[in-house]
C-alpha cells in the first residue's frame, strides 16, 4: 500500500471538491484493480497530474516518454499481447534488470506476471500518464501487434489458403480469425485516429501502411515482417469489399459497410496492380455526417453567407465548385443542397460515387461500365422534371454542354471542376470548347476552395511574426498582430493541428465579367476584373481565419502557394 492515502493522491491530482475526492476514492472499495483507470475515465482528473501524484504515493520516479527514443532492444522482455492488454511497457534492461513503464501500479497482478515473464528479474517500475503509455506502445509495436504473433505462426496456412484462390471461412477459429482481428485493428486504429483514407502500400520488402489525417499523410507503426502476411491482409479487406480475391491484374473497386461506436461508416475501396503486389486505399465516410449539413458547417462570413443565399434563390443558372481532389467541394455542395431541401423542389443528383445519403434527394451512382455516364444520366434526369440537379463533376464538353441546356430550360445546376481558381473555372470551360456566350449567359458563380489545418485547441498558445515577413506574404497588418500556433501534444499527434476548416474564393459572373468571356479574354484580365468587382482571393479568406485564431499563416501560405505564384 502507499504510504499516502487515496484522498490525499486524489487531492494531490487536482481535485479540491471534497465530494468529489471522497467518490473517486471510493472506487477502490470493492478491491477492483483497475482504480487508476476507472479515476481516469471519469474526466475529472488530469492524467499527467495523477501520475505525479501516485509516484509520490508510491514512491515511484514518473518519466516524459518520446515515443521516437527509447531502447526498442528491450521490447522482447515481455509478449506483445502482455504489454497490450496491461500497459506494462519494457523501457530497457541491463545487467539482469529490466525497467518497465506503467500507468497503473494498483494492478498488483499484472506486476507479479510481469516479474514472472521476465524469468525473476529484478523489476524497476516507472509511472508514466496513460495516453502518453499507450501511444509509445503503438508506436513501438505498432498497430495489431498483440495478434501479430498469433499470425506469423500460422503464416504458412495463410500463404496455403491465399494460393488456392478460395475465400477462408472467416467464422473459425483457426489462422484466419486472426486476420480478420488484425484488419479490424487497423480500421478500429485509423477511425480513432480521424483518419479520411487508410493506404496498404507493399513496397520492395516491407508493406507500408499510412492514414490521411487532416489532409496529411501519416505512417503507421506496424509490427515488423508485415510483408510476409501481405496476402493475408490484402485477401482479407477485399473478402470485405465483395471484391473478386482471385483477380490480381487488375483494379478493382468495392464498399464496405461498417459499425464503429453506434456509428455507421461507408468504406469506399479501391485495388491496383502495382509491381511490388496489389496496392488498397480505403476512403472512409461517416454516414452519419448528413445531419451536419448546413450552413454553420461552411461557416461562411456574413458577406459570403448573403452572397450563397441570393445565389441559391435564382431560378435557374450554373454554380461551379472548383478545386482539387480532396478540397471539400462535395461537403460544399451537400450543404447548399441540404438548405434548399424542401417538398416544393424537386432535385436530383448524379455522381461518382454517391458519397452521403441526403434524405429527400433522388441519388444515382454513375457505372461507367454499364453505360450510365455523367452525359447520359444528366440526359435522363432532365426527363424526370426537376427543379436542381447536381452534377458531381463536369469532366468533357459533352457533359458540359448537357449541363447548360438544363440551366437555360429553367433548372439550377450545380457541379464541380478541377482547377486551381475560381476564374480558372472560366478558362476550364473554354478550352473544353464550349462556347464563351454560353458560359457568359448561364453560369452566375464559380466558388474556389481549399481545406485549413485548425489550431489544436489543447495546445495553441500565442505567436508573433516579423512586420516584414507579413508585408511579403500580403497580410494585413493592420487588421490586427494577434495570433495562435499549436505547439504539439497528444491528442494532435504533435502537429499542432486538429480539424480543418475551408477557405473560400466567390467569384460572380456580373457584366463586366460576361463581356471578357465573350471576348476569350487571357485569364489574367479576367482575374483582374473580378478582384475589381469584389472577389475576395483563397489567401485574404484564409487571413480571416489567422485573425480569428483558427488556423496559423503558415498553413494559409502553404494551401495558397500554388494559387498565388501563378498570378
Amino acid at each position: 500500500m502507499p504510504p499516502l492515502s487515496l484522498l490525499e493522491v486524489i487531492h494531490d491530482a487536482g481535485v479540491t471538491d471534497p465530494g468529489a475526492a471522497e467518490a473517486l476514492s471510493a472506487l477502490r472499495a470493492n478491491g477492483a484493480s483497475t482504480w487508476t483507470h476507472e479515476v481516469l475515465n471519469t474526466g475529472k482528473v488530469d492524467e499527467t497530474r495523477l501520475a505525479e501524484a501516485l509516484g509520490k504515493a508510491f514512491d515511484a520516479p514518473v518519466a516524459v516518454l518520446n515515443p521516437d527514443r527509447f531502447d526498442r532492444s528491450a521490447l522482447n522482455a515481455l509478449p506483445s499481447r502482455f504489454v497490450f492488454k496491461h500497459h506494462i511497457l519494457p523501457l530497457a534492461e541491463t545487467d539482469g534488470t529490466v525497467k518497465l513503464a506503467t500507468c497503473d501500479l494498483f494492478n498488483t497482478a499484472a506486476r507479479q506476471l510481469a516479474v514472472q515473464l521476465t524469468g525473476g528479474k529484478k523489476i524497476e517500475w516507472t509511472l508514466v500518464a496513460r495516453s502518453q503509455l499507450l501511444r509509445t506502445i503503438k508506436s513501438a509495436y505498432g498497430v495489431g501487434a498483440e495478434t501479430f504473433e498469433e499470425l506469423l505462426q500460422n503464416s504458412r496456412a495463410l500463404d496455403v489458403a491465399d494460393q488456392d484462390g478460395a475465400a477462408t471461412d472467416l467464422n473459425a477459429d483457426g489462422p484466419e480469425a486472426s486476420v480478420v482481428k488484425f484488419v479490424n485493428q487497423i480500421v478500429r486504429e485509423a477511425l480513432f485516429e480521424r483518419a479520411t483514407d487508410i493506404h496498404v502500400e507493399p513496397l520492395e520488402n516491407d508493406l507500408r501502411i499510412r492514414y490521411r489525417i487532416d489532409g496529411m499523410l501519416h505512417e503507421v507503426a506496424v509490427p515488423p515482417q508485415l510483408r510476409l502476411l501481405q496476402s493475408a491482409i490484402i485477401s482479407r479487406l477485399k473478402v470485405m469489399a465483395r471484391m473478386d480475391i482471385a483477380e490480381k491484374r487488375l483494379p478493382q473497386d468495392g464498399r464496405i459497410n461498417l459499425a464503429h461506436a453506434g456509428t455507421a461508416i461507408d468504406v469506399r475501396v479501391s485495388t491496383i496492380p502495382t509491381v511490388t503486389g496489389e496496392s488498397i486505399s480505403l476512403r472512409l465516410l461517416n454516414r452519419d455526417e448528413t445531419r451536419a449539413f448546413g450552413f454553420e458547417r461552411l461557416d461562411l462570413s456574413a458577406h459570403q453567407a448573403g452572397l450563397v443565399r441570393r445565389l441559391l434563390k435564382e431560378p435557374n443558372g450554373i454554380i461551379l465548385v472548383t478545386g482539387p481532389t480532396g478540397s471539400g467541394k462535395s461537403t460544399t455542395l451537400y450543404s447548399f443542397l441540404s438548405s434548399i431541401n424542401s417538398v416544393e423542389r424537386r432535385i436530383i443528383t448524379i455522381e461518382e460515387p454517391v458519397e452521403y445519403r441526403l434524405p429527400g434527394v433522388s441519388q444515382i451512382d454513375v457505372k461507367p461500365e454499364i453505360g450510365l455516364t455523367f452525359a447520359n444520366g444528366l440526359r435522363a434526369i432532365l426527363r424526370q422534371d426537376p427543379n436542381v440537379v447536381m452534377v458531381g463533376e463536369i469532366r468533357d464538353v459533352e457533359t458540359a454542354e448537357i449541363a447548360i441546356r438544363a440551366a437555360m430550360t429553367g433548372h439550377l445546376v450545380f457541379s464541380t471542376l478541377h482547377t486551381n481558381d475560381a476564374v480558372g473555372g472560366i478558362t476550364r470551360l473554354l478550352d473544353m470548347e464550349v462556347e464563351p456566350f454560353l458560359v457568359a449567359s448561364v453560369v452566375r458563380a464559380f466558388v474556389a476552395q481549399r481545406l485549413v489545418r485548425t489550431v489544436c485547441p489543447d495546445c495553441a498558445e500565442p505567436a508573433t511574426y516579423p512586420a516584414e515577413y507579413l508585408r511579403e506574404i500580403g497580410f494585413p497588418v493592420a487588421a490586427g498582430q494577434t495570433f495562435r500556433r499549436g505547439c504539439g501534444c497528444e491528442s494532435c499527434r504533435q502537429t499542432g493541428y486538429r480539424g480543418r476548416t475551408a477557405i473560400y474564393e466567390f467569384c460572380t459572373v456580373g457584366q463586366g465579367l460576361r463581356s471578357l468571356i465573350i471576348q476569350k479574354a487571357p485569364g489574367s484580365e479576367l482575374k483582374a476584373r473580378a478582384a475589381r468587382d469584389g472577389m475576395e482571393t483563397l489567401r485574404n479568406d484564409g487571413w480571416r481565419r489567422v485573425l480569428a485564431g483558427q488556423t496559423t499563416i503558415e498553413e494559409v501560405v502553404r494551401v495558397t502557394q500554388s494559387d498565388e505564384s501563378a498570378e
